[in-house]
């Protein structure tokens, strides 16, 4: 398949973010010489139990300075206030957690509001997985901007067999070209030029690629290596049909989605259109702890294989008590192997308008599969964090990273449910909200 017509077609879209993220530089430049430049909001935290998401640890009676959008210093109380503060809270009683990263959203047009409703109930950090990224983009550089409030953006390109074109949501995300064809959302097969592929995918913005569906194990493995060297992280369902999650794993892709996808590791035999009915996976013949999965399991372990589960999307009504019970007892395994486990839900918000973002309920459910709360908090924040290479500047309350956290009511050490009982979020260093 020749790619180059659209890779050539993407360039437009790329000219466009850049020009924009030009103008933005411009402008603030202009901006900046037609007035004194002012010193930064200097915002203070004092008297805040800090938790550290990392080790699982509490910090007793400690002062939060942050300058602009940074953390400057956590520090104990008995240091010196500073002098220059523009805003103190009081934090006696509080708990402060870094802001919240769902690792698995989808983004359409419209959907300004939601992400504000995101950011004011705690997640500061998305990772978008398949959609259309002339929409993402625009939503990230508003957001980066300032023109939005919302989380900040992160966005995937995706790639699957020629067959699975017909599905309407990958239609609709490359509208205005021939199925399969525009830089994110390509259909490939062993004679795509997989090199310009994957550069029209990386052209479109994304950070990383996720695999979708009918591929085997060869084209997995040659596209998650041209991946990799291109600088792409590299996303997959838990089978992409006829490759298994060991193909995946073996292939060193960095993250495999959907738990009880990797039930198709025990199948018999893989066809690629079993791709259509990948939720309905072999549970009642294939146990969760029997040798295929303890094997796979170990396999991620060693290799470092990261498992969002997306328990809250396999949690909705009409639920599969079958596979829920399924996907709870591998998740136990996984984290008792220490897989590195990562929150994502697949469902930024709710319909209900009032509800807190339902990365509050993925953290529960891992909890409830076994997960200690401070294990479901770092799967949401500093994991992440470090696997979107943003471990030095997000995922932690400390100096010298983005001033992104979550004051909240009671220690979510202790109960996971506590994160919904949100004092303030401070996104780069702005208050957002206060619960009343």
């Amino acid at each position: 398949m020749d790619l180059s017509g659209a890779f050539c077609r993407a360039c437009p879209l790329v000219a466009h973010l850049l020009a924009g993220a030009c103008l933005l530089t411009v402008s603030t430049s202009l901006f900046a010489q037609g007035r004194p430049r002012q010193a930064p909001q200097v915002l203070v935290v004092e008297s805040v139990t800090v938790v550290d998401a990392a080790t699982g640890t509490l910090l007793p009676n400690r002062r939060i300075v942050i300058r602009g959008d940074s953390i400057s210093t956590v520090e104990p109380i008995t240091a010196a206030a500073p002098s220059d503060a523009t805003r103190t809270v009081n934090g006696e009683g509080l708990f402060a957690i870094p802001g919240l990263m769902d690792h698995h959203v989808h983004l359409s047009a419209g959907m300004e509001s939601t992400l504000e409703r995101a950011v004011r109930g705690g997640v500061t950090l998305v990772q978008a997985l398949a959609g259309d990224n002339r929409v993402a983009g625009y939503l990230a550089i508003a957001v980066q901007s300032g023109r939005l409030r919302g989380p900040e953006i992160a966005y995937a390109s995706v790639m699957a067999g020629p067959e699975f074109f017909t599905d309407p949501r990958f239609i609709n995300a490359g509208a205005g070209y021939a199925p399969g064809t525009s830089p994110w959302a390509q259909a490939v097969t062993a004679q795509t030029d997989l090199p310009l592929a994957v550069a029209a995918a990386r052209g479109s913005g994304a950070e990383v690629l996720k695999l979708y569906a009918m591929m085997d194990a060869d084209l997995v493995a040659a596209l998650t290596h041209e991946a990799h060297r291109q600088g792409l992280r590299v996303v997959a369902h838990g089978t992409v049909f006829p490759a298994r999650p060991s193909d995946l794993v073996a292939a060193g892709v960095d993250v495999l989605t959907h738990a009880p996808y990797l039930s198709w590791q025990g199948a018999a035999t893989i066809t690629a259109n079993q791709a259509w009915d990948r939720r309905d996976g072999p549970y009642a013949t294939v146990p969760p702890n029997g040798p295929a999965m303890t094997g796979l399991v170990q396999a991620m372990a060693r290799a470092g294989t990261h498992l969002e589960p997306t328990l809250w999307v396999f949690n909705r009504a009409p639920a599969d008590s079958l596979l829920q019970r399924w996907a709870n007892v591998l998740i136990r395994a996984a984290d008792a192997a220490r897989v590195p486990i990562l929150a994502g839900t697949d469902g930024l918000v709710d319909d209900d308008s009032t509800a807190l973002p339902n990365i509050h309920k993925e953290m529960a459910l891992l909890v409830a599969s076994g997960l200690s709360p401070a294990r479901a908090l770092a799967a949401a924040t500093i994991v992440p964090a470090r696997l979107m290479g943003r471990g030095n500047t997000h995922g932690r309350v400390a100096a010298g990273r983005v001033a992104d956290l979550v004051l909240l009511t009671a220690n979510p050490l202790v109960d996971i449910s506590a994160t919904t009982r949100i004092r303030y979020v401070i996104r780069r260093g702005e208050i957002l909200e206060r619960s009343r």
